[in-house]
């Protein structure tokens, strides 16, 4: 599916570098299957037995590992040249004698390679040999060109780089399409020279060996006219075909990443030419890796400033986050200590509520008996004075006399209201006294004579309980003098497990 999409691309013109960014991330895969096809082939020409199969095979290695490992491919070459000069065709020998020659071009070693290309005869050069023979010529002049110190030496090599490309198509009966696509291209004649190249590109899919050669060329008329999309549109696709058909010596990547490079792409300008490098160091093409030194340290310094920045900006992003961080576990904290601090208020406010809801039962419940008790008073009063009229009218004058003078009336109402303040206290706090006996040494405990009857100095400090801390209003309460009452709390202080805090838990009783 994915091969069926990308072919669809290409014949649209809408390859993407996401594309390319995914076929280099596959290329490993490639890779292996194009050894594993290497492996095949060799074993074949281990088990051939004759002269001829082994110069077949070997040309096949040959090529399988010219634009792969220019070492290997070496290898093949000579082995060629061994097996023709055992065959004794001479054909066969000069065709191996330019394998090795296109093999010192790209390995840089363009001196023996000119010795190579001169080495052979051109009366020995025939049909089949000329197309083979001219191209050759024209990448050493191109390499050449490419290598040249002075503007003139570049202009002589680019002249003769032009005559063999005319000799490649003039000797040629079908010459391939990018040498006839240069020959117009050489003459200014580019519409031509694309219908020829696009044709040809339509025809073929990104997996095809061709496809690199016509998708570059493409690429480099429109670099010459100045269409930008278009010359990137050709490179990618290049590029794509190379990298499925495991080349290491290429140059449409590297294009690609001097274009981006110039855009502003560092990253994946860095990502492509260091792809580039790699491959161009593993197949041992020295002259495009000595093409490549130029820019590629440009590229690495802006890269290693772009990644410097970039480490700068994100290392003041984790500066600010950590800041960011404090601040926030800072606010976690000062929301902690108030949530807590609001706990405790709300458990304050609630004991509160509690001491006033108990506070308002013993109001309730002291007003209630208050009101009776006053109801009773005024009915006791009424039948006092009842039995007073009834003395003064009856001329009792003796009887009047004793009553008035008896305390029995005093006595006995003193003793119903501390009945009834007994009862109403004890009824709001049953526990009271064992909890105050809890307060006490246990050799010191305060027992009542009497059940639901409370004593003094009890009397006392339930008064204090009910928030009666005055010694006047108790000794008001209690018929007594002031000095009784601080005595009387005096000396069940020092009787308390804990004397300097004894009122304070009296009132929490």
């Amino acid at each position: 599916m994915l091969c069926t999409s990308l072919l669809t691309k290409a014949q649209n013109q809408i390859l993407t570098l996401d594309d390319l960014d995914h076929e280099i991330a596959m290329s490993p895969r490639y890779d292996k299957k194009f050894e594993d096809y290497i492996r095949s082939v060799k074993k074949q020409l281990h088990d051939a037995r004759t002269n001829q199969a082994r110069y077949e095979l070997s040309d096949k290695l040959f090529n399988l590992y010219t634009s792969y490992s220019v070492d290997s491919a070496i290898v093949y070459a000579l082995n060629k040249q061994k097996i023709a000069k055992q065959m004794g065709d001479k054909h066969k020998i000069n065709d191996a004698k330019l394998n090795l020659a296109y093999l010192f071009i790209r390995g840089g070693q363009l001196l023996e390679a000119n010795d190579i290309v001169n080495s052979i005869p051109r009366k020995e050069i025939g049909n089949e040999l000329s197309f083979y023979y001219f191209s050759t010529r024209k990448t050493l002049y191109r390499t050449l060109a490419d290598a040249s110190l002075t503007s003139w030496q570049k202009r002589q090599y680019k002249r003769m780089e032009k005559l063999c490309n005319d000799s490649v198509v003039d000797n040629n009966a079908s010459p391939d399409i990018w040498s006839r696509a240069e020959q117009l291209v050489n003459r200014q004649q580019y519409e031509q020279a694309k219908k020829i190249l696009l044709d040809a590109y339509r025809q073929h899919s990104l997996s095809d060996r061709q496809t690199a050669f016509i998708a570059i060329s493409l690429a480099d008329i429109y670099g010459k006219e100045k269409n930008l999309e278009a010359e990137k549109q050709y490179l990618i696709a290049a590029s794509i075909s190379d990298i499925r058909n495991s080349v290491k010596e290429y140059l449409a990547l590297q294009q690609l990443a001097v274009i981006l490079f110039e855009e502003g792409d560092t990253k994946r300008a860095y990502a492509y030419m260091d792809k580039a490098m790699n491959d161009a160091v593993f197949c041992n093409a020295r002259q495009r890796t000595i093409a490549m030194s130029d820019i590629w340290p440009v590229i690495v310094k802006s890269h290693e400033r772009e990644a410097k920045s970039r480490t700068l900006r994100l290392t003041v992003s984790l500066v600010l986050i950590s800041l960011l961080s404090i601040f926030l576990l800072m606010m976690i904290i000062y929301i902690r200590r108030r949530i807590i601090e609001l706990r405790a208020i709300r458990a304050r406010l609630s004991n509160t509520n509690e001491m006033l809801k108990e506070s308002n039962h013993i109001k309730d419940e002291y007003i209630t008996r208050f009101l009776t008790q006053c109801s009773d008073y005024i009915d006791k009063l009424d039948s006092y004075r009842k039995q007073i009229y009834r003395l003064v009218t009856g001329n009792k004058r003796t009887e009047l006399l004793n009553t008035l003078k008896s305390q029995e009336v005093i006595d006995r109402e003193l003793d119903s209201f501390y009945a009834s303040f007994d009862e109403t206290f004890l009824g709001l706090f049953p526990n009271f006294v064992s909890d105050f006996n809890a307060l006490l040494k246990p050799e010191e405990q305060i027992v009542p004579k009497q059940p639901g009857h409370l004593s003094t100095d009890l009397r006392i400090f339930a008064l204090i309980r009910l928030g009666v801390n005055e010694n006047e209003l108790i000794c008001s309460f209690l018929r007594c003098s002031k000095a009784t009452v601080y005595a009387y709390r005096s000396r069940v202080r020092l009787k308390s497990i804990n004397p300097d805090s004894f009122d304070e838990m009296v009132l929490k009783l």
